[in-house]
């Protein structure tokens, strides 16, 4: 009985979901073929982003699996990755990939979170900003770096994502916002940068538990580029996504969304003109490696999808998620289609 009451809150829930979500849709789509979308679990977006006039949906995780399912699958330890703060002081264990969390801002307070650095006020912000050139305000919770502001130090005050304040506003800007996390700026690798400056582009590494062996496996690796006006690697907000790995070090071909929500594929960046397909990524097989192994020392999280920054040196996470939107990592091809991805799924009650 308990749990028939749970799936129809959850059912609700989910078309209450729908509804917001098909309303922010910005490309048109006849309704013959939106119909069609819904029947098939999808969102109308999501639709035309995986071109599915064109493909088998059979083998695609839907949005309604995403939704209903795919939140529940680590069970009550899930709020690790659904909290950003929560999930700094769990695996902040592992300080060779997890970048450094000075301060936390709740209720106009600065509270410390760091050992070394003390942090305890607006002003302590802005003198360890000038001190290190470029921070990271984030927020506890979440997602698609709809709430990430890079901090910058510039002559003239501080820059949010580029937008240039005096230090009086800058104040009052961080003491404005809700709950924020300030923490170290991740350089990434030189690689990452020639093709495009504007954003941290992170890899979405996503992890899962074969029970047949015991142990982690690389299910998908997607690197994502920034792109457009916004200063974060979101391909649905203008960026590009190209596959990676898990046997070759070398980016394949990039996707990117078109003015009408369609999938366009490239071989450079559109913003830069750089190179994608076929660009190297550094000590992959290193970065592959400590991923499985985080994985495999946090086993009761048994799905993750991992924000992986390269850097010159190895690899920083920039956070973990539970409900790992699984939209772009099949830009290239189905989840389902993988025998080992398929039998996670069955085995969890995803499919």
């Amino acid at each position: 009985m308990l749990a028939r009451v749970r799936s129809f809150y959850r059912k609700r829930r989910h078309f209450r979901w729908m509804y917001r979500e098909e309303r922010k849709n910005p490309y048109p789509l006849a309704l013959r073929k939106r119909l069609r979308a819904w029947r098939m679990g999808f969102l109308s977006g999501s639709y035309l982003f995986l071109d599915l006039d064109k493909r088998d949906a059979t083998n695609y995780i839907n949005d309604r699996m995403r939704f209903l399912r795919l939140s529940f699958l680590n069970g009550p330890y899930a709020n690790i990755l659904h909290n950003k703060l929560l999930f700094y002081e769990v695996f902040g264990r592992h300080p060779d990939v997890v970048p450094e969390i000075f301060a936390l801002v709740k209720h106009k307070r600065v509270w410390p979170m760091s050992e070394t650095e003390g942090v305890d006020s607006f002003d302590g912000i802005l003198e360890l900003l000038a001190r290190k050139g470029r921070l990271v305000m984030k927020g506890t919770r979440g997602f698609g770096g709809s709430d990430c502001t890079i901090l910058e130090h510039r002559d003239g005050g501080v820059a949010f994502s580029g937008h240039l304040l005096n230090r009086e506003d800058a104040r009052e800007r961080l003491g404005s916002r809700r709950e924020q996390m300030i923490t170290e700026y991740v350089q990434q690798a030189a690689y990452a940068r020639e093709i495009y400056s504007g954003s941290a582009n992170s890899i979405r590494m996503l992890t899962m538990w074969d029970e047949e062996t015991r142990e982690p496996f690389l299910a998908r690796a997607v690197h994502r580029f920034g792109g457009g006006s916004r200063m974060v690697d979101n391909v649905t907000q203008g960026g590009v996504a190209a596959i990676v790995g898990p046997d070759d070090d070398r980016l394949g071909i990039g996707v990117h969304i078109d003015e009408a929500g369609h999938p366009t594929y490239i071989e450079r960046h559109p913003d830069t003109g750089a190179q994608i397909t076929g660009v190297r990524v550094p000590h992959w097989d290193r970065v592959v490696r400590r991923v499985l192994d985080l994985a495999r020392e946090h086993p009761y999280l048994p799905y993750i999808g991992w924000d992986v920054v390269v850097t010159e040196d190895g690899l920083r996470i920039l956070e973990g998620n539970s409900n790992s939107g699984v939209l772009f990592t099949q830009f290239h091809g189905p989840l389902l289609a993988d025998p080992r991805v398929r039998r996670f799924f069955e085995r969890n009650r995803v499919l």
